[in-house]
């Protein structure tokens, strides 16, 4: 699973929490990292999922998300934030997208773009993913 995808790591404040660790699971091939903190409600405070060891995804359910974090935005305004995840070989990029697909929205489907091979997906929670197959592994833009 080396190389799987570039390091990185992000946290994501979802409706559904208990269901999303399990996708997330099942499409990035991720573990637990310890139990998760729970509230009395036995909804996720934290839950860090990792690969081999390191941090890559953690998940909160959003009635967690501290309010010092929002801001009131004009009904016009909508912040957006998108995760781009760079894939190794095509048959990772092909299953992560058919699971984030289901009950989300695939914006593009799968595509050529120049030499890569990407896709935009709005999973079932709401967060938006970029996933990229880049011919170069080297290319600049891979975070390293």
């Amino acid at each position: 699973m080396e190389n799987y995808t570039s390091k990185f790591g992000l946290h994501v404040y979802v409706k559904g929490s208990i269901e999303a660790v399990k996708l997330y699971k099942e499409a990035f091939k991720l573990e637990e990292e310890g139990e998760p903190w729970l509230d009395d409600e036995g909804l996720i405070i934290h839950q860090a999922l990792v690969r081999n060891g390191e941090l890559f995804l953690s998940v909160s359910e959003n009635k967690h998300l501290p309010n010092g974090f929002i801001k009131r935005y004009s009904a016009d305004v909508c912040p957006t934030m998108l995760f781009c995840v760079y894939f190794c070989n095509a048959e990772d990029l092909r299953r992560t997208f058919e699971l984030l697909s289901k009950d989300g929205s695939s914006c593009t489907g799968l595509q050529a773009e120049g030499e890569d091979m990407v896709c935009d997906v709005i999973d079932k929670f709401g967060v938006f993913w970029h996933l990229r197959l880049p011919k170069d592994q080297n290319a600049p833009f891979i975070p390293k």
